[in-house]
């Protein structure tokens, strides 16, 4: 099993700012954290290796401080991590950040591709799904809870007005919210 898991090093969120004349988050100053919907993923990541051997593999975009993501990462037990930094990468929109991951992402074959469903500092949850589509792979959003069984992920979403469970064969990207460590067996 080969898992990817892609982080971001964002502003600890109790900590932010904001400014209002320009109506934009005040990030000098504040220290920064792996996002922590990404946490949930690279520790399901880590369980799934647990239980299924293979590899686990972290992916970061940003600036040099975000090598700390990556440490980060190393200390919880990823077997390798690769960070994306260029100048060219600065004030990146969702659309360029997984334009970048996918093809970092595409250099080697992975049987699941984690995100965690939103960053805190965005909140968008556009990344994941851009880079399922750029890599022409299924993908379930929304993810609290999900098990595999041989190339079959199975897994329960969160919808507007309940539960949705869904099966997908790997590859696949999963994008993962709270409760997905709970999971974890």
């Amino acid at each position: 099993m080969r898992i990817a898991v892609c982080v971001k090093w964002v502003p600890a969120i109790s900590r932010l700012r904001f400014d209002t004349e320009t109506k934009r988050i005040v990030r000098e100053g504040v220290p920064n954290e792996i996002n922590p919907h990404d946490v949930l993923a690279m520790n399901r990541a880590l369980d799934l290796r647990r239980q299924h051997g293979g590899n686990v593999t972290a992916f970061t975009m940003g600036p040099p401080d975000a090598r700390r993501a990556l440490a980060r990462c190393l200390a919880m037990g990823v077997d390798a991590v690769y960070h994306l930094n260029d100048i060219a990468f600065a004030g990146s929109d969702t659309l360029a950040t997984a334009r970048a991951l996918s093809l970092a992402l595409a250099r080697e074959r992975f049987d699941l591709i984690l995100f965690g469903n939103s960053s805190v500092d965005a909140e968008t949850g556009q990344v994941g799904p851009e880079v399922a589509e750029m890599l022409d792979l299924p993908q379930i959003t929304g993810v609290y809870k999900f098990d595999l069984s041989g190339t079959t992920v199975h897994a329960e979403r969160v919808l507007e007005n309940g539960i949705e469970v869904v099966e997908a064969s790997t590859p696949l990207v999963v994008c993962v919210g709270e409760g997905i460590a709970s999971d974890v067996g």
